[in-house]
């Protein structure tokens, strides 16, 4: 199943730019719009430069009612989820609880069955090699795939029968050697977060994450299959069938590799806390954008830029791709330049209709633009 994919970075590259970092609403509200047309739902955004916020909704937030979406509803971020689980394990290399290069076995002994020692770095950077219990849990694509989604709505997942079912299976790939992308990689994160704090995921999220970075209509529904407060239902698409609403399941199947609830105007907030050291030393949040074997760091990739910039100033973040909703997210490193959207459009196929892909494209174009420093 395609969906347990995602695209790393974002589709521009460093060019000159044209235009001043005035926020222009009018490009930004079109390119959302030219999203819906294309066909999803719905259609969020909000984009940041130093003390200036546009937002901006399109679409409805759910076909039936079709009230209209705004720009503060939640949704669920799918794999941006990564970035946070992340920064809590840099919180514990900075506190001494563990290293990045410790073998996982030093910390949850047998979880790994593996003769070769493989490393937080590498479960953070997906170079582990260990399978992606999805690819198996969802092997079908077409019907076959919404058969399977509505079968496992309501079912609960423990991570570690997730992990069992990955592990069952041999390395991909010899650790530290090659990127595999792998959900299977933070399910075992966030049972050393849970080993190394004696407290859940949701609690150390909660009071290590979401509180200091002021993130208040950020939750982690560790089994609630329901989303609260205002938010945008999510929709599925399959070929030759209408789209299907998928809003409501177990949030199990995706643990800490994505089961966080936000909105875009969080994301920002916790992008820019990463980085003005309300979350971490500077010294770790540049260790955190270090990659190796391919361009995804541990828990954030790299995204190119429409404004001039050396190599170390390009945009920083996450992409989610889960049940419903698209998501992008990504920040300067100094957290002045700010970009966050979603759509409500999942499909078998990553890139989905030539025409939503197309749209996306144009989104990031007008919001990457509209944050470019201003010339003189």
């Amino acid at each position: 199943m395609a969906t347990a994919a995602l695209a790393i970075g974002l589709a521009v590259q460093p060019g000159t730019a044209t235009a001043d970092s005035e926020l222009d609403a009018h490009a930004l509200q079109s390119a959302l719009d030219k999203l819906t047309a294309a066909g999803a739902p719905a259609a969020l955004a909000e984009v940041r430069v130093g003390d200036r916020t546009w937002s901006g909704a399109s679409g409805v937030r759910d076909t039936g009612t079709k009230r209209p979406a705004r720009p503060g509803d939640r949704y669920r971020v799918a794999s941006v989820t990564k970035s946070m689980v992340a920064a809590v394990v840099m919180q514990l290399v900075d506190e001494g609880r563990l290293k990045l290069d410790d073998p996982v076995s030093q910390h949850l002994p047998g979880l790994l069955p593996y003769k070769e020692p493989i490393t937080v770095r590498q479960l953070l950077n997906h170079t582990s090699g260990v399978p992606n219990y999805f690819d198996q849990l969802y092997a079908e694509t077409g019907d076959k795939e919404l058969e399977e989604m509505e079968r496992n709505r309501f079912r609960y997942f423990p991570p570690r029968d997730l992990i069992k079912m990955a592990t069952g299976k041999s390395l991909v790939s010899k650790p530290g050697t090659e990127f595999h992308y792998s959900n299977t990689n933070y399910l075992v994160i966030g049972q050393l977060i849970e080993k190394k704090t004696g407290r859940s995921l949701a609690t150390e999220l909660e009071r290590r994450v979401f509180r200091p970075a002021g993130m208040k209509d950020t939750s982690y529904p560790a089994v609630n299959p329901y989303l609260a407060g205002p938010h945008v239902n999510g929709y599925h698409l399959v070929e030759g069938r209408p789209a299907r609403d998928v809003t409501v399941y177990t949030p199990t199947v995706w643990g800490a590799a994505a089961g966080v609830v936000s909105t875009n105007a969080d994301l920002n907030r916790f992008f820019k806390a990463l980085s003005d050291g309300t979350l971490l030393s500077s010294a770790r949040w540049a260790e955190m954008r270090e990659f190796t074997v391919a361009p995804y760091a541990l828990g954030v990739a790299p995204g190119g830029d429409l404004c001039p910039a050396r190599p170390g100033e390009y945009l920083w973040g996450n992409t989610g791709n889960g049940f419903g909703y698209r998501t992008m997210s990504f920040s300067s490193p100094d957290g002045r330049r700010q970009l966050s959207f979603s759509w409500t459009l999942s499909v078998s196929e990553v890139d989905g209709p030539p025409a939503v892909s197309k749209a996306v494209q144009e989104m990031v174009m007008a919001a990457v633009g509209a944050t470019c420093p201003q010339k003189g």
